[in-house]
């Protein structure tokens, strides 16, 4: 399977994959580079513990109880790796503020990755359509952050194929 094919087929982890127990930076590390490697193809380890330490700093993570990350703190440092690609930090604290209820994340991470998902089956050739409560906001974040791998996907399989017939 190509990046493409790879990208368009991506699926978002579902709210009730990620543990409901608290995890350890080390185990956050570990899940979430798996998580958001198809968004980080060049990266070996795209999330790293001084990334989630800045967040804390910069206000955009609620900072972990004891050490440990909840299941909440996890699907918004999902969110962050995703959306960090297009948007500033600032923005990015902005719009998870607006976006989503940090008590009850569940509603808004199913949206964000149907959203997600429909940008990149729009990649395939299928229309996206808007969701019902879905925020103009979060939907061209989204669309950003889809389009601008799109592109990279593009320029490497270009400049590949360039180099071979060269």
């Amino acid at each position: 399977m190509n990046q493409l094919e790879q990208l368009v087929s991506y699926r978002c982890p579902p709210f009730s994959e990620y543990p409901a127990i608290p995890l350890y930076m080390d185990q956050v590390i570990s899940l979430l580079n798996q998580a958001v490697s198809p968004f980080y193809p060049d990266a070996v380890a795209p999330v790293t513990a001084s990334m989630i330490n800045n967040y804390v700093k910069l206000k955009v993570l609620p900072a972990p109880m004891q050490k440990k990350y909840s299941r909440n703190q996890v699907v918004t440092l999902y969110v962050i790796f995703l959306l960090k690609q297009v948007l500033s930090m600032e923005e990015i604290r902005l719009l998870l503020r607006r976006e989503f209820d940090p008590e009850d994340m569940e509603p808004s991470y199913r949206c964000f990755c149907a959203q997600l998902e429909g940008a990149l089956s729009e990649l395939a050739g299928d229309p996206i359509e808007s969701l019902p409560g879905a925020h103009p906001l979060m939907e061209a974040a989204i669309r950003s952050l889809v389009y601008r791998r799109y592109v990279a996907v593009l320029l490497r399989e270009t400049t590949n194929q360039t180099e071979q017939e060269e």
